[in-house]
């Protein structure tokens, strides 16, 4: 049987517009079908399944195997070569029965996913073996087109931790799912990172069962004309979610003493990659694709999806499996919001911007979202992740279309303004930007700049709420722009914290005036000069958190801190990173910006240094392939021997550049009193010394790579 999702409209006449109705239909087709392949409905679970599938037949039992052998693969290296020995089985109708097609979906999806992102410097073809029986069964499915689906990773992938049993023992099938009572079914590496922030996902759509049951009574409340009704099922609605911002939503915890905690460099490298799509612009499994914020959407009569989250949405919906998409769409159709502005009730109007707030709201479910989610995507984008599950090349955007997506639920009221503290006083400490740059994080004292003040965090970091790694990005640099974004300086309650670390005031650079002929060259000489210092303390707090990697758990079967291929495999990538960004921005970029106001000042520029970096990752990379398959060469730790002198030498460049661009800035916050000739003399000084630092490290990581 080929299931048509797409070209069977969904329920919009007769009595299949009435919810109650939909979701009796998908509770009976599902139990007469054996399987709910049309979409999990029903009261009792919400959008979830009664039961997933546990394993495939015997007939396919192959695929079962490899994924139970996820963690391994993955933590050897050796997932592709597996894969690519594998029989094509026959994933016809013939060959495997409807049932077993979702759980088919999920073990296939994953597998094929995880062939490309296991190593992703590697650009192959999938293989047949799984490629061919995931088209075959994608479709049957009616999907469009191949894709690994929110159903797939989310809602089917999991099992609890105790199997219910006849006698009783173990697990209740009909009690709540949480956390910490589940596993998934197909893990990769199967980390916390992995189970919690996957399964925190399921918990929350479980959580929001009762709200498909409120759904279905509000619409009949509402064709009663029964106002009463409706404001108290508006009402519970906005309880439930309610719960699950402060139930479900905190269960991804950055902190690291936290009982789910999900470390976001951990996160970024080993989890947050696999459910990227293949394919340019297509679907994925993403939060958008939860169906809870579909419903909840419609329910308070969201109409614009112009951002592009809400275009995502859209998308995303029209994948749906029948029995969802016909519900919302359904739900969609009977305007609440429009019912309750024209009641004359004042208590459901009031209802309904309740339950707009704590959705959608700044402090709601989708303003707490939106923190968690900034949070771990900035870290992730400092440590390499490039783009995110829905195409988003850069966390700011991410952050921006999140705000954008929820302005279109119209659940904020006016904005109330900044609530940040004033400045200091005259006896306040004066502290230049050269000096709240070297309070980086290798200082011992560790600075940030916000709003004019600067403020110690050194034993804040591990209290952050956000975590260490989204904070520590910004150690030593104005993190103004970021504190803003977040939306933090709305909030009273941070107010109060930072006033007790508040060391001083941020001193602005005594520059010429604006009629001094000086004024245009050291002024530009100023800005460019800071903003590669900014530029290099941002990316050396970054290297820091980048390689913690080394020391964490990467795999369910390994131990934290403990040497595998796919952890050094990690390592070296931080290494090429540094290459491919930071040495040619210093050789490049950097280099002809400086020399330019240097220029400018009649400052020494000398010669651009020669040569493009050299290719230490690569001799890297192939050492830990000898090491990872047991070919003739260098043992694994003694690859990891080599990476350590190479980062040795990352570190020591990056401090002997930045260290010479912060003199630069701080002879610049004089500019007023300097003499022009004197400080473009200065200025070429220091930029020899990046140019010698830049030659000396070439050479010198090149040889200890290949050491």
């Amino acid at each position: 049987m080929v299931i048509d999702q797409h070209n069977a409209a969904p329920e919009t006449a007769g009595p299949e517009t009435d919810l109650t109705a939909i979701v009796r239909k998908a509770e009976h087709t599902n139990r007469e079908l054996g399987h709910e392949n049309l979409g999990s409905l029903s009261f009792g679970r919400g959008f979830l399944p009664m039961t997933p599938e546990l394993s495939l037949p015997e007939s396919h039992r192959l695929w079962d195997e490899v994924a139970a052998e996820l963690p391994y693969l993955y933590a050897g290296l050796g997932l592709r070569g597996r894969l690519e020995t594998l029989p094509v089985l026959d994933a016809g109708p013939e060959a495997l029965p409807d049932r077993w097609l979702q759980r088919a979906a999920t073990v296939l999806g994953i597998l094929v996913h995880a062939y490309h992102r296991v190593e992703p410097r590697f650009d192959t073809v999938t293989p047949p073996s799984v490629l061919e029986p995931w088209q075959q069964i994608c479709g049957r499915l009616g999907r469009k087109t191949p894709f690994l689906s929110y159903m797939d990773l989310i809602v089917y992938n999991w099992k609890w931790r105790q199997e219910p049993t006849a006698s009783g023992a173990g697990t209740d099938a009909d009690a709540p799912i949480r956390v910490e009572d589940v596993r998934l079914l197909v893990p990769t590496v199967g980390t916390d990172e992995e189970q919690f922030f996957y399964l925190t996902q399921l918990e929350m759509l479980a959580r929001g069962t009762p709200l498909v049951r409120a759904a279905a009574e509000a619409q009949r409340a509402m064709l009663a004309d029964d106002a009463e009704a409706l404001t108290e099922r508006l009402e519970f609605m906005s309880d439930r979610i309610t719960e699950i911002t402060r139930e479900g939503l905190p269960k991804i915890d950055p902190r690291a003493r936290g009982r789910f905690h999900v470390d976001p460099v951990v996160w970024a490298k080993t989890v947050a990659p696999l459910a990227v799509p293949l394919v340019k612009h297509g679907v994925g499994p993403s939060g958008t694709a939860s169906p809870m914020f579909h419903l909840m959407d419609s329910v308070i009569g969201r109409t614009s999806y112009r951002a592009f989250i809400g275009e995502e949405a859209q998308r995303l919906r029209d994948n749906y499996p029948l029995h969802w998409r016909s519900f919302v769409h359904a739900t969609q159709a009977a305007s609440i919001d429009a019912y309750a502005q024209d009641s004359g009730h004042p208590p459901l109007r009031a209802a309904l911007t309740g339950l707009k707030s704590v959705y959608a709201g700044g402090n709601g479910l989708l303003g707490r979202h939106r923190l968690k989610v900034a949070g771990y995507l900035n870290t992730s984008f400092r440590v390499g992740r490039d783009v995110t599950i829905s195409g988003f090349p850069a966390a700011a955007r991410v952050g921006n279309e999140l705000d954008a997506s929820r302005a279109e639920r119209r659940a904020d009221g006016p904005d109330t303004g900044s609530v940040l503290p004033g400045q200091d006083g005259p006896d306040a400490v004066g502290i230049t930007v050269s000096d709240l740059l070297r309070h980086d994080r290798r200082a011992a004292a560790q600075w940030i700049g916000i709003g004019g003040s600067v403020y110690d965090v050194t034993t804040y970091l591990r209290r952050h709420p956000g975590g260490v790694a989204p904070l520590a990005g910004y150690l030593g640099t104005d993190a103004t722009w970021a504190f803003e974004h977040m939306g933090h300086h709305k909030d009273p309650d941070i107010t109060v914290q930072l006033d007790r670390m508040r060391v001083g005031t941020l001193l602005p650079a005594a520059l010429p005036p604006a009629d001094d002929p000086r004024h245009p060259a050291v002024t530009a000489a100023y800005d460019t000069w800071l903003r590669w210092a900014t530029e290099l303390t941002q990316r050396s707090n970054a290297l820091v958190t980048d390689v913690t990697v080394r020391e964490s758990r990467t795999s369910m079967v390994t131990e934290k801190g403990e040497l595998t291929p796919y952890t050094l495999q990690f390592s070296i990538e931080a290494h090429e990173r540094f290459l491919q960004r930071t040495f040619a921005d210093v050789r490049g970029p950097m280099t002809v910006e400086l020399a330019e106001a240097v220029r400018a000042l009649g400052g020494p520029v000398g010669q651009a240094p020669d040569g493009a970096g050299g290719d230490s990752a690569a001799v890297l990379y192939r050492r830990l392939e000898e090491a990872a398959h047991k070919e003739d060469g260098l043992t694994l730790p003694e690859v990891e021997a080599r990476w350590r002198a190479v980062m040795t030498l990352d570190e020591d460049f990056l401090r002997r550049t930045r260290e010479a661009v912060v003199r630069g800035v701080a002879a610049l916050e004089n500019g007023a009193t300097a003499d022009a000739g004197e400080l473009g003399r200065a200025l070429g000084a220091f930029l020899a010394e990046l140019r010698t630092a830049a030659t000396e490290y070439r050479s010198a990581v090149d040889e200890a790579a290949e050491a």
